[in-house]
């Protein structure tokens, strides 16, 4: 484990970190290391990635080990060279936001009891059902009493209000502020969403890792770099499988062995791209807050690794929050570099993941209907500035999408004269088929703390005062927010769970603004009602922050069948197991070419997870019920799935004997499950003339058709 860890993070080092730090220098201002260090994994994420893949495109080949070095050596040198010749980014290197005036009694008397309701629910003492709604009351009277507090200050008022904060952040700021203390406590929190994702792989799982997706995942990968292209097996991106396979090039690891070590380095990635937007926003404090509350205190990002969702976490997770800080740096220092810079990382997440390209093409049309305008006419420069950025943007995101989406046929469509194509068909078939979750899974996937500060966060942001940047900064998360509460409650947005786990992220970004701002009504040099109001509420709220940290810790930690029970799925348990593994390792063995026909389930594994271990990329299967629901189907269509169940359900006739003659199937691996079922092993065993039982144990058995050109 610890040399395949050391291996997978050189590689990662080499491809995903250096090449992009020039770049960011170049491109972002900042005077915070960690910022700039974000910045840099998102430029290399795109840069090397978007190289190699013209490279396939240009010469029609996968993606080789001189593909992968000059893709590396290019973006590195090529970010030197702007770099010497440029100089870095200049521009406001500090926050945007003015220092928030203190929560006041009217607002801490309500948010107390809110507070110590919850430290309740998150105990245990009380249920989440009966409390619910009183936490929200309580919540919406805490905010409706911030608004209507005095928020109007003159500049001097402001600046006595900075020379007068003696509350613990204001000291924490001072003490830790500069220098390596700063880095040390942000060291420990990443440490902490570290060791939150990593603890039970470690603990249970390791070589066996949770979720399902790992293996469609390492086959794209091998196929991209056997041909470059993906597009037969499903309708994905490009950018992730790209990215995985220059990491094994130069990791010299197995695809199967690059996930296990490099999938849950994901959490932290995430926690990373947050700190960088808060502390853009509050300064480091927040961001320091933010890394907690999304990597430590949530779920919404933690349940995309347990499923092995990784494209969809870094999309949406890791890019999307970038681009906002990058959309922010915009406002706030309007110039080519700065638009740039979000082009790039606004078009990244196409190139990385469907659901999360659909998240930020709505968020950016509600930006742009509602900011543009008033920008155009009152800040023309500003303006223009935002309308070249999202023109680039619209450029590169064309070209990222334009294969992998067939955008001409959807285009085509839309003007009545083709067929809508691979796209459009995804987007029909997902759009109205997948219900909301409850509330009660809502708020367990965000979690308490983060939900209820969250939504007092939002209260804050809007009785907020500041200049033009900041307003258009927190008007913009705000829009976010709401556009995403939007889609996790409506089966019209076509993925209201990912919708639902991506709120966490702004709400996380809420919550340690809205824990920040309480923390500075701690002043000591007053004793009053205020004051003790204020104590008691950041009793109340670290301890609910240690019993939900302590719980997520555990559940981390633990077998993955220990998730609670309302956010488990299939996908979150442990995928492998040593019957199953050693199947895949015969076919690995033995794989000379052709393809192989496999159950669409061994136990809970799909087929594509035999598949990927044997190193096939075909024939694929599904159930029955999975073909009917239509939600996922890759591009060619439900017929050859059909034909696929039907052959194994039915190994004797000519039909099935065609099928696998036409597909060049080599191997039929059958799930041994009881007497009686739609596909029984017993089948294949009773025709020895047709099928010859080539490997066995007791959960799989492996067959070789006799009736082939390649067996006669």
């Amino acid at each position: 484990m610890l040399g395949d860890l050391i291996q997978a993070l050189l590689a990662a080092v080499i491809v995903g970190v250096i090449p992009g730090y020039p770049w960011s220098r170049v491109l972002k201002a900042t005077d915070d290391i960690v910022e700039q260090l974000a910045y840099a994994v998102g430029l290399s994420i795109l840069l090397v990635p978007a190289l190699a893949l013209a490279q396939a495109r240009i010469f029609s080949t996968g993606l080789s080990f001189p593909i992968a070095i000059i893709s590396v050596l290019v973006v590195t040198v090529g970010g030197v060279v702007a770099y010497v010749m440029l100089g870095p980014a200049k521009g406001p290197a500090g926050h945007l936001a003015p220092r928030p005036r203190p929560l006041e009694l009217p607002t801490l008397v309500p948010l107390l009891a809110a507070l110590v309701l919850t430290l309740g629910a998150v105990s245990y003492l009380i249920l989440d059902r009966l409390v619910l709604p009183v936490i929200l009351v309580l919540v919406l009277a805490a905010g409706a009493a911030r608004l209507f507090e005095k928020q109007l200050f003159d500049s001097r008022e402001q600046e006595q209000l900075d020379e007068d904060d003696d509350s613990l952040p204001n000291r924490l700021d001072r003490f830790f502020g500069n220098g390596w203390l700063k880095y040390g406590l942000l060291a420990i929190a990443f440490g902490l969403v570290a060791f939150r994702s990593y603890s039970g792989p470690l603990r249970f799982d390791w070589p066996y890792l949770r979720g399902v997706d790992q293996f469609e995942h390492v086959v794209m990968t091998d196929m991209t770099i056997a041909t470059g292209t993906t597009g037969s097996f499903m309708l994905y991106p490009p950018g992730f499988h790209y990215l995985t396979a220059l990491i094994k090039h130069f990791s010299g690891l197995e695809t199967m062995a690059i996930y296990p070590v490099l999938g849950p380095i994901l959490l932290p990635l995430v926690a990373l791209a947050c700190y960088a937007v808060a502390r853009s926003l509050w300064g480091w404090g927040v961001g320091l807050g933010a890394v907690l509350m999304v990597g430590v205190i949530s779920y919404g990002p933690y349940m995309h690794f347990t499923e092995a969702r990784y494209p969809n976490m870094l999309a949406g997770h890791f890019i999307l929050v970038l681009a906002m800080g990058a959309l922010f740096a915009l406002f706030a220092s309007p110039n080519r570099r700065t638009g740039i810079l979000m082009a790039l990382m606004g078009s990244s997440v196409v190139l990385y993941h469907q659901v999360a390209s659909l998240h930020e093409a709505i968020l950016l049309g509600v930006i742009t209907l509602c900011l543009l305008p008033y920008l155009l006419i009152h800040d023309r420069r500003r303006g223009v500035a935002i309308v070249g950025s999202f023109a680039l943007l619209g450029v590169l995101a064309v070209v990222f999408a334009w294969n992998t989406y067939d955008l001409p046929s959807i285009v085509g469509s839309a003007l009545g004269i083709t067929e809508s194509g691979r796209g459009g068909d995804a987007l029909s078939m997902a759009i109205g088929t997948q219900n909301p979750m409850s509330l009660i899974h809502q708020l367990a996937t965000i979690s308490h703390p983060v939900m209820w500060l969250g939504l007092l966060g939002v209260f804050l942001l809007l009785a907020d005062r500041g200049d033009l940047p900041y307003t258009l900064a927190r008007v913009t998360l705000l829009l976010w927010t709401l556009m995403v509460l939007v889609g996790s409650r409506t089966a019209m947005s076509g993925f209201p769970e990912r919708f639902e786990r991506d709120l966490a992220v702004p709400l996380s970004l809420l919550a340690a603004y809205a824990l920040l701002t309480l923390l500075r009504a701690l002043d000591h040099r007053h004793i009053s009602f205020g004051a003790i109001a204020a104590f008691g509420a950041a009793l109340a709220v670290g301890a609910t922050l240690v019993v939900q940290a302590n719980r997520n810790f555990d559940v981390a930690s633990g077998p993955s069948s220990e998730i609670p029970q309302i956010l488990i799925t299939r996908s979150a348990q442990v995928m492998l197991s040593p019957n199953v593994e050693a199947a895949g390792d015969w076919l690995k063995e033995n794989n000379d070419g052709g393809n192989i026909l496999a159950s669409p389930y061994t136990g809970i594994i799909p087929s594509r997870g035999i598949m990927a271990m044997g190193g096939y990329d075909g024939v694929q299967s599904y159930d029955a019920a999975r073909i009917v629901f239509a939600r996922d189907l890759p591009p060619f269509g439900a017929e050859p799935l059909e034909k696929a169940l039907a052959t194994l359900e039915n190994p004797g006739i000519s039909d099935s004997q065609e099928f696998i003659r036409e597909n060049d199937i080599r191997y039929v691996v059958v799930h041994k499950r009881p007497a009686g079922e739609r596909l029984d092993f017993r089948e294949y065993e009773a025709r020895e003339k047709l099928y010859k039982n080539v490997y066995e144990n007791p959960r799989v058995a492996i067959y070789e058709p006799l009736f082939t050109d390649r067996a006669s």
